[in-house]
């Protein structure tokens, strides 16, 4: 099993994302509120050495979505398509991030 981790920045795609891994089986996981650690330093800098960074966050605010899976580790390339298909690439500025994490114990899971 793996922990599939999704950080999206922008809110519209995040949840047309949770649409479409609901249409594809994929039913379970944890979301939380989460906050880039280079908006918070660009917040909390008193000599404004972060002022570069104004200029890649967006402008709705701060916050963006978390998205944690514990995924059968068959099913993850096929949630990660998923994730590329609606957010788009990932290695542009400002967008999100994908990871996995191997999972070598878990109690608890529902099928």
């Amino acid at each position: 099993m793996e922990a599939l981790y999704v950080v999206i920045n922008n809110e519209n795609d995040f949840t047309e994302l949770l649409r479409e891994l609901e249409e594809n089986g994929f039913t379970g996981g944890t979301i939380l509120e989460s906050q880039g650690m280079g908006y918070t330093l660009l917040n909390h800098a008193v000599d404004g050495r972060y002022g570069y960074l104004r200029n890649i966050f967006n402008v709705g605010g701060p916050f963006n979505k978390t998205l944690m899976m514990v995924l059968e580790e068959k099913r993850v390339e096929e949630a990660k398509q998923i994730v590329r298909e609606v957010v788009g690439d990932l290695e542009g500025d400002n967008i999100g991030i994908m990871f996995t994490v191997p999972v070598t114990s878990v109690e608890g899971l529902t099928k």
